[in-house]
């Protein structure tokens, strides 16, 4: 059977894939699919593949939350994110020179063997945001009697090692992020996280923030908070980087009454999160960013820890457990059943390594977590559901209280993360 490869990452594909299973990009084959036989453009679900109309944000088959649909004509797709194959051309000198051309942007040839015949396919590749990656002609010398021009310092992923998380693109942080996917342990994929500047030498996070904006609303100040922490959602490994918000950009309530049955899952703001705010993130952020599995008590009050479920997600709140890390509380409200409680708190998930370094207390201030918008410090949600109520979610106060609690219903900061 023929391999092809995905055109946003690189990985190897099988011939009939959809979509890539690691960044979630749609194929050749993929984009083709999604052209339904009255032109009303389809999308394919990034975790389980099956079509699905434009208009809607979950997948019917498995509520995952959906990229924008595909372009409804395969020559309105960027070249260079989405080459196309095409058939061979008379080996002229514009032919040369084109396929060179196309070689320093996108990398290494490959040839896909179709039914039919051999088609030569486009040029694919990692690359960073700028035109110095360099492909293995070049690196080999190859250069048909020209000199290539020196580059800065390139890493195998053929991104620009640079100063800081602000200075790198988001293309180049999702190009890393794929690179640190790849890793078989946190330790290796942080030592990945060292050499591109984007935490110390002892591997502590930062606090430094780069702007995402949100057309319409807004600037999201985002902090890296972790490395090879989030499960993709294809079940393939973990998500190399993990981002949140370090600012309050937009408020919004939980539900639209004062009920939490469903829990994260069923809320109305997990749905415009994954819809209506996703949208308004640059193209180039949005595409970067891999659906992720999120742990959550998605019943609601109970003292069951088998309720906390996974959902998946392209933009989440966090838990409790993930800025302050599990609790070992006795609940006033019902002291009996404390044990339960917290179990179900710390099945959803674990610190993030930022707010571990940064020691968050729980019923206490913190500094890390106090975070301000229009108007100054305010509350923000997290996605975890009072397991001892029927009303209110957890929420962070305006002086970084990670366990205090809010009425469903009333509008709360809106601090989300995503992965790369």
């Amino acid at each position: 059977m023929a391999t092809i490869y995905c055109m946003n990452c690189g990985v190897e594909l099988d011939s009939e894939a959809r979509f890539c299973s690691v960044c979630g990009s749609p194929t050749l084959l993929g984009l083709s699919l999604a052209e339904a036989e009255d032109g009303k453009a389809q999308v394919s679900c990034p975790s389980c593949g099956t079509l699905n109309d434009s208009g809607i944000a979950r997948c019917v088959a498995c509520g995952a939350p959906l990229r924008k649909a595909a372009t409804t004509t395969l020559d309105m797709l960027p070249s260079v994110r989405y080459p196309r194959y095409e058939e061979p051309v008379a080996d002229t000198e514009e032919a040369r020179s084109r396929t060179k051309v196309i070689g320093i942007v996108a990398g290494a040839l490959i040839v896909v063997a179709l039914v039919g015949g051999v088609f030569a396919s486009g040029i694919l590749g990692r690359r960073g945001s700028d035109p110095k990656v360099t492909s293995p002609a070049i690196e080999a010398g190859e250069t048909d009697g020209e000199s290539s021009e020196a580059t800065e310092e390139l890493t195998p992923a053929g991104t620009e090692i640079r100063d800081s998380l602000e200075a790198y693109s988001w293309e180049e942080l999702s190009i890393i992020g794929k690179e640190m996917s790849r890793c078989t342990s946190r330790d290796a994929a942080l030592d990945i996280a060292k050499s591109y500047n984007l935490v110390d030498s002892a591997g502590n996070m930062s606090t430094a923030t780069k702007d995402a904006t949100l057309e319409g609303i807004g600037v999201a100040q985002m902090r890296l908070v972790d490395v090879y922490h989030d499960d993709l959602a294809n079940g393939e490994g973990k998500a190399g980087l993990t981002f949140m918000a370090a600012n309050i950009p937009v408020q919004h309530r939980m539900n639209a009454a004062d009920d939490i049955m469903g829990g994260w899952e069923a809320s109305e703001l997990r749905s415009w999160l994954n819809s209506e705010l996703l949208m308004t993130l640059d193209e180039d952020l949005r595409a970067a960013i891999v659906p992720v599995g999120k742990l959550t008590n998605n019943v609601g009050n109970t003292t069951l820890a088998t309720s906390v479920t996974t959902t998946i997600d392209m933009l989440w709140l966090p838990s409790m457990v993930e800025l302050s890390g599990p609790t070992n509380w006795t609940w006033p409200s019902d002291p009996a059943n404390s044990d339960g409680y917290n179990a179900v708190v710390a099945a959803e998930g674990s610190q993030y390594a930022l707010f571990q370094t940064q020691n968050v207390q729980q019923l206490a201030g913190n500094g890390v977590l106090t975070l301000s918008g229009a108007d100054g410090a305010a509350a923000w949600w997290e996605r975890s559901a009072s397991c001892s109520g029927t009303t209110q979610f957890r929420s962070v106060s305006e002086q970084g209280d990670p366990t205090t609690i809010r009425s469903a219903s009333v509008e709360g900061g809106v601090c989300f993360g995503f992965c790369l």
